[in-house]
């Protein structure tokens, strides 16, 4: 038997049975794996979609609930700016009032409203703090458009806080001076009509007649009442600013007392037909006068002045630093009115 190549016996066919098909030739180890039925892979894709949808809604949900939240914040804080405006405005009638008086002149009319200003003053400073406080927890939520109000709104707030802090002192040195001035100014007015009641009643001695001196007393009793009064003005109004330098004031009405008194007995005196003691007493009488006419010169026009210089050493740097405020307040209502859309 020849030698011949033998075949390899992986690859050498089946025998074919007798009478039938051609023999099946198996697929080489080295091929692909059949594609696997449908059903397996969509089931994953199902999953991994049910997977995404849901951290989707997740998202959704989340971003929904951060709207809100966010939302709900900003219209809080609205809220909270809205609030604090109110109470900013309510002080502002306080703030007002005490403008009026400080930029006020002095008068006795004043003195029941800077009473009245004066008991108001608490109320309005617990206002505009409570506002700041409102303005301070609103400014991280307020939406971008609100902030400019909401600064400016602080900066009014705070402003008129200052200048609520030299109230106190304002007003009471202008209380006290307005409740001296009205007794000063007419217990000097009261002087002055003394001095031309004396005046006439010394014309009317001067006549030597006893219908003439008859009236010289009239004149200087009258004019011993105006100075009684007076003194008692000055010494009300000298109480009621114990600031104010007006004993120069009592000392005169005091002095011009002791003047008539001194007239009124050489009244007395020539009446009784008493010459000589009459002329001495009117010569001491023409004395006291002299001495009192240098002591007037000496005197300010008016008790205003010394009031004036007594309320401007209690309040005068107070009043200082309150235009300094009010001034910072004015340009912060500016930045205010602008922030609200306002420009007058």
């Amino acid at each position: 038997m020849d030698e011949t190549t033998r075949p390899d016996p992986e690859h050498a066919p089946e025998p074919a049975e007798s009478g039938g098909a051609p023999p099946v030739v198996a697929p080489p180890a080295t091929a692909q794996a059949p594609t696997p039925p449908p059903g397996g892979p969509r089931r994953d894709l199902t999953a991994v979609a049910v997977v995404v949808a849901a951290i989707a809604l997740i998202a959704l949900a989340i971003a929904g609930w951060m709207y809100y939240e966010t939302t709900t914040a900003q219209r809080a804080a609205v809220d909270k700016l809205e609030d604090a405006t109110a109470l900013v405005e309510s002080a502002d009638a306080v703030v007002l009032d005490l403008d009026e008086i400080v930029r006020s002149k002095i008068s006795s009319e004043l003195v029941t409203r800077t009473v009245e200003v004066a008991d108001a003053v608490p109320g309005a400073v617990d206002e505009l703090e409570e506002a700041l406080a409102l303005i301070d927890e609103s400014l991280e939520d307020l939406p971008d458009d609100e902030i400019a109000y909401a600064r400016a709104l602080q900066s009014s707030a705070r402003a008129r806080l200052e200048m609520l802090e030299y109230a106190e002192s304002i007003l009471d040195a202008n209380r006290k001076a307005a409740s001296a001035l009205g007794p000063a100014t007419r217990g000097w007015e009261l002087i002055l009509e003394a001095n031309d009641l004396s005046r006439s009643a010394v014309e009317e001695y001067n006549k030597l007649t006893q219908e003439s001196v008859t009236r010289s007393a009239e004149l200087t009793r009258e004019s011993n009442d105006k100075v009684k009064a007076a003194s008692e003005l000055f010494s009300e109004a000298a109480t009621g600013f114990p600031e104010a330098d007006l004993s120069m004031y009592v000392e005169y009405a005091e002095e011009k007392a002791a003047t008539l008194a001194i007239s009124m007995k050489a009244d007395e005196a020539f009446l009784a037909d008493r010459p000589t003691e009459a002329n001495t007493l009117g010569d001491r009488f023409n004395e006291a006068e002299k001495e009192l006419a240098e002591k007037a010169r000496e005197l300010p026009d008016s008790p205003a002045e010394p009031i004036a210089a007594a309320y401007e050493k209690l309040a005068g740097a107070a009043t200082e630093s309150y235009f300094q405020a009010r001034a910072r307040a004015t340009e912060a209502d500016a930045r205010l009115r602008e922030a609200d859309g306002r420009s007058e």
